[in-house]
């Protein structure tokens, strides 16, 4: 009973002794780290204070909502959007499209649209028109806006092709278009049937022809001059 009593009596004393021993270890494994960082903030220091510290590289925070434009030093793609558009020669075309601001500030945006050209860059028989040349868009705001293009003297089979031209300050962002006349061979064709089928009837389940109901007779008036008249 009294072993048992002393060892109870003891149990605190080697709790505290084996959390001692612990401390030391990790205190001894850490000195050598945290005497390293003390001798760099004191060389830090010294610098700083001799008026030739180092640059130091802070990183820049992006907010969600004004990531909208591009990067300084990168240009933006060629073509911020592709529109293609197949038509007949003769034709008056209309071509809508909306501009949107994905900014979390208002934007204003100057439009415009350069020379239709064929392949070989020569200049189209009429150029594009557009229904507005400016558009001022709040955050995630649209408007539509609207190409003309009249192909009244188009020649078919050719490609056409031009940019249109969006512009907030400095950088001209472009939506390439592309115009196909195509002639008529791609055109729907409406064939109207036989109006002979229209006419036939079935005659008779014993049968496998067909019969044309009769033709009713044309009615004849009596005149007074006893001539027939056909109605």
């Amino acid at each position: 009973m009294e072993t048992k009593s002393d060892n109870s009596a003891n149990l605190p004393q080697m709790i505290a002794d084996n959390l001692q021993k612990l401390t030391d270890v990790s205190l001894s494994a850490m000195q050598p780290m945290m005497e390293g960082m003390i001798g760099n903030i004191s060389a830090l220091s010294q610098s700083m204070l001799a008026g030739d510290s180092p640059l130091m590289k802070i990183p820049t925070l992006k907010f969600q909502g004004d990531d909208c434009c591009p990067p300084k030093n990168t240009c933006p793609p060629h073509c911020i959007l592709s529109i293609s558009r197949n038509a007949l020669a003769g034709e008056r075309i209309i071509v809508p499209f909306f501009v949107k601001n994905t900014c979390s500030h208002a934007r204003t945006f100057r439009i415009g649209v350069r020379d239709l050209k064929d392949s070989d860059g020569n200049m189209a028989p009429a150029q594009p028109t557009l229904n507005k040349y400016s558009v001022t868009l709040e955050p995630a705001q649209s408007e539509r806006v609207m190409m003309t293009i009249d192909l009244a003297n188009f020649a078919s089979g050719l490609t056409y092709a031009t940019e249109i031209v969006l512009r907030e300050k400095d950088i001209n962002q472009n939506i390439c278009f592309t115009l196909t006349t195509n002639g008529d061979k791609n055109l729907p064709v409406a064939a109207p049937l036989d109006e002979q089928k229209y006419h036939l009837r079935w005659q008779d389940w014993k049968s496998h022809f067909y019969c044309e109901p009769p033709v009713a007779k044309p009615q004849t008036h009596a005149v007074a001059t006893g001539e027939n008249i056909h109605s």
